[in-house]
């Protein structure tokens, strides 16, 4: 599922909004979740899950070509966290 899907879902269930309107929140929705995740803050949709990030620091590496230390720079990877609602709609016993 990518953007424009979840615009048409969102459409197919709600007839208040134009698709430009339906288009906007959906970015708007986004670019919240990417400026908080830049800035290093925790994202929680209680029973979905939580956006936050984990740094790996800078280190020294081994290329595995010729085998000489590579300094590896100091890197933010996103993580997720699934909730416990979407862990159980997800493995229903």
């Amino acid at each position: 599922m990518n953007k424009s899907d979840i615009v048409k879902s969102l459409l197919s269930k709600n007839n208040k909004y134009t698709v430009s309107e339906i288009e906007n929140i959906v970015e708007i929705f986004f670019n919240e979740i990417e400026k908080s995740l830049s800035e290093e803050k925790r994202i929680e949709l209680r029973g979905f899950g939580s956006f936050f990030t984990k740094v790996r620091e800078k280190r020294i590496g081994i290329n595995p070509q010729n085998g000489k230390n590579i300094e590896i720079d100091k890197k933010i990877h996103p993580k997720f966290k699934m909730g416990k609602i979407l862990f159980k709609k997800l493995n229903p016993k």
